[in-house]
């Protein structure tokens, strides 16, 4: 089983981690080729916990990471519990109590209202009178059907105030497809589209077979400014609007990056391999 370093930390903040948890981490991270980790995976029973724990704190700093806030290990854990709820799953109601008990101990109000519907029909088949006769299989598959439309459709938090309001000064596509601003820069290497409300105007395919339709992009963009930015969690999906149009970019690969934005200071993000958010 591996265990990335997020959940060890919940695991760490809750006071529930174990000295398997962090042996696991180490096996799963022995690709980091780190002397202090594969000390770590190479540890067998019994196991001494404060040991254990100095060598991780050794192996954390050897690889110059930084533990995470409680916040964003708080948000993984519950990231990975829903997910677990995306197929049908006999312990979909367990695994939904205890996310919803999550929200609540750290005072995630976004998080409960998502839930609260179906915590109180568990709550009114297990406890109440059951007036509207739910059944166990009933509420596992709205748990299901309800935990996909959240997931699909799940914006992330991160902020791009420093991106909008910035202008589309040039494009170029000599490499990839490169959004120049009068302040920064949007490196494009997956698929992408620009639309209107209505319909696509413009997408990738068009100009890998007609190279004239540059021409078009750069009509559509080329002093806009940039109006509203939306990134998508779990797709990934980045929706940019410049003017009155939607660049729509999807990452889409396993083994290569996405996209990248940045206002060339301090603000850089970008999609790696596989769609993580980096």
């Amino acid at each position: 089983m591996n265990i990335n370093i997020l959940e060890l930390y919940y695991k760490k903040y809750t006071d529930t981690v174990k000295p398997t948890d962090y042996v696991e981490w180490a096996i799963s991270s022995l690709h980091m080729d780190v002397l202090e980790i594969k000390k770590l995976a190479s540890m067998k029973e019994p196991y001494n916990l404060f040991e254990i724990e100095d060598m991780f704190e050794k192996a954390m700093k050897a690889i110059q990471r930084e533990a995470p806030t409680i916040e964003v290990c708080v948000h993984n854990h519950i990231k990975q519990l829903h997910s677990h709820l995306l197929l049908s799953n006999k312990h979909a109601m367990d695994i939904v109590k205890e996310l919803y008990q999550c929200a609540l101990n750290y005072e995630l109000i976004e998080v409960q209202m998502e839930w609260q519907e179906i915590s109180d029909a568990m709550d009114d088949l297990q406890y109440g009178d059951n007036l509207y006769q739910y059944t166990e299989e009933k509420i596992n598959d709205w748990i299901v059907t309800h935990a996909r439309k959240l997931w699909h459709t799940k914006r992330s938090n991160i902020r791009f105030d420093d991106i909008i309001g910035k202008q589309v000064t040039a494009i170029d596509s000599d490499v990839n497809f490169i959004v120049e601003l009068d302040k920064g820069v949007i490196i494009i290497e997956c698929p992408w589209r620009i639309r209107d409300r209505d319909v696509i105007v413009l997408g990738d395919m068009d100009v890998k077979v007609n190279s004239s339709e540059w021409k078009t992009a750069r009509d559509l963009l080329v002093g806009k400014i940039i109006v509203d930015i939306q990134l998508f969690e779990q797709n990934p999906l980045l929706i940019i609007q410049i003017g009155d149009v939607f660049l729509d970019i999807f990452h889409s690969s396993t083994y290569y990056d996405g996209w990248t934005i940045t206002d060339g200071e301090d603000f850089y993000l970008f999609s790696m391999h596989g769609g993580s958010i980096a």
